[in-house]
């Protein structure tokens, strides 16, 4: 019988990734149709925080007419990305009671996963605001992660609280006068940053006050398309670290359960094996 490996690494990330990039964009309006087109086209994805209650329906007056999504178009329009919750009517959450807290947050958790047919798990705070009760509230109510505003610049995975959960920087920001397809270059380039890179924005943005539609393609073509980078959605980051930790790595170091629903990938004497939902491999 040949030697079991000396050693085997649950991999950070699947497939082989040594780093990982994701975005996040607040509040469903028409531009997200512009930016999801082109993502698809790249190769990138996007969790996008909706607020369901704006979204037009017919017979129902526009909050903002010209401005909102369609709900009908809400589950085609992201199909492959993630959509999350941003309340229903994004309010700041800590100025409401408990009650109307929990109503903002279930009720647009309901009326989205109606629009796309799976649990809606993911968030954003409106405006940003939030307090221990804000976070408290979150927990209770199924919410996996809420993505605040701020920089954390080095983003560590998974987050001290999920609940509050920082991105690396705004699409239009400056980190030591760096833009973000400088930051990312020299993220990217860095050997020993094996963390998530993490954009947030609004996609109106690119049209207000003035359009500036050139640099959706002039922030996000440098990166995309980078083979050692897993492109992915928020709630894939998590259901991933969530997959790692339920791996069973047999005692002998010969087999690898993946209990999870998703595939995990091992690093098995330095060299990647992927371990397919649900079966049992073997590795040495």
């Amino acid at each position: 019988m040949e030697a079991a490996p000396k050693r085997i690494e649950i991999a950070k990330y699947p497939f082989g990734k040594k780093k990982a990039f994701t975005t996040s964009w607040d509040d469903g309006v028409v531009h997200d149709r512009r930016v999801v087109k082109f993502f698809n086209e790249i190769g990138i994805k996007g969790t996008w925080n909706l607020n369901s209650a704006f979204l037009t329906r017919p017979g129902v007056p526009d909050a903002r007419p010209g401005h909102y999504l369609s709900a009908a178009e809400v589950g085609e329009l992201y199909k492959g990305h993630e959509v999350a919750i941003h309340t229903a009517t994004h309010p700041h959450l800590p100025m409401l009671d408990a009650s109307q807290m929990a109503y903002e947050i279930l009720d647009d958790r309901r009326a989205l996963e109606d629009l796309v047919g799976y649990p809606v798990r993911g968030m954003a705070l409106p405006f940003g605001s939030y307090n221990q009760k804000v976070l408290d509230m979150m927990r209770t109510l199924g919410v996996a992660y809420c993505r605040a505003t701020g920089n954390a610049v080095d983003q560590s995975f998974p987050p001290a609280d999920p609940m509050f959960w920082q991105a690396t920087m705004h699409m239009f920001g400056k980190i030591n006068d760096q833009t973000l397809p400088e930051k990312f270059k020299a993220w990217l380039e860095n050997w020993r940053r094996t963390d998530v890179f993490f954009v947030w924005g609004h996609t109106y943005e690119f049209d207000t006050p003035t359009p500036r539609w050139d640099d959706l393609e002039k922030l996000f073509r440098p990166l995309a398309g980078h083979a050692d980078v897993w492109y992915c959605t928020n709630i894939e980051l998590f259901d991933y670290e969530a997959a790692r930790q339920r791996m069973v790595i047999a005692a002998n170091k010969r087999s690898a359960y993946n209990p999870s629903g998703m595939t995990v990938t091992l690093t098995v004497d330095g060299k990647p094996v992927d371990v397919p939902p649900g079966q049992t491999v073997a590795i040495g």
